[in-house]
């Protein structure tokens, strides 16, 4: 019996160590996860079906994407989600925005890994043929890749990110900070803080 219990119970830990490993190879899909399933939560029942839909491509770009884009959707989603927990005026409107960005920042990183299988699948004897010989062919093949790889990590690395960040930054100066939310202040000014 003691055999079998300690057997079970390395069977436990080792079960559980595989779940927290994964986890922690996963860590940026789950935060992308739970950040939208606030987004989503909280969201008026119109914009729930557009959320899930960027939300989905959020969690999936987050765990197939190369880095850096997941550890950069990670803070992206993170970023937005407290943005909107903080928003005081207009919520929804950021939250739209915040999936917008978020779906956008997806696309784009998904998009890049397809074209980068795309080229990984393509043969330079293949274009041999078409263009003249073997060497134009890899010539032309390393240049086109290299003016995309220059393209993607100029826009994954520092475009799209900083314009997202800016976005969050624009939503927040647009508005100053109040002790509560617009339909409350309202309220304070009509009843003169009377609370009538």
């Amino acid at each position: 019996v003691r055999h079998i219990l300690r057997t079970l119970a390395v069977y436990e830990v080792n079960g559980l160590l595989v779940v927290l490993y994964t986890a922690w190879e996963h860590v940026t899909a789950l935060v992308v996860l739970a950040a939208c399933g606030f987004l989503i939560r909280y969201a008026d029942a119109n914009l729930r079906p557009w959320l899930a839909g960027a939300s989905a491509l959020a969690v999936l770009a987050a765990a197939l994407a190369a880095p850096p884009a997941p550890f950069l959707l990670m803070l992206m989603a993170a970023a937005g989600a407290v943005a909107v927990r903080l928003d005081r005026f207009n919520p929804d409107m950021l939250r739209w925005r915040v999936a917008g960005g978020l779906a956008l920042y997806a696309l784009a990183a998904l998009g890049l890994e397809g074209y980068r299988a795309y080229l990984a699948g393509l043969d330079a004897a293949a274009w041999a043929a078409a263009i003249g010989g073997q060497g134009e062919a890899q010539a032309t093949l390393a240049q086109g890749r290299a003016f995309v790889e220059t393209l993607a990590t100029w826009g994954i690395w520092l475009i799209l990110p900083l314009g997202y960040f800016s976005l969050l930054v624009q939503a927040f100066l647009a508005h100053p900070p109040t002790p509560g939310r617009a339909d409350e202040l309202i309220h304070t000014i009509r009843t003169r803080g009377t609370g009538r």
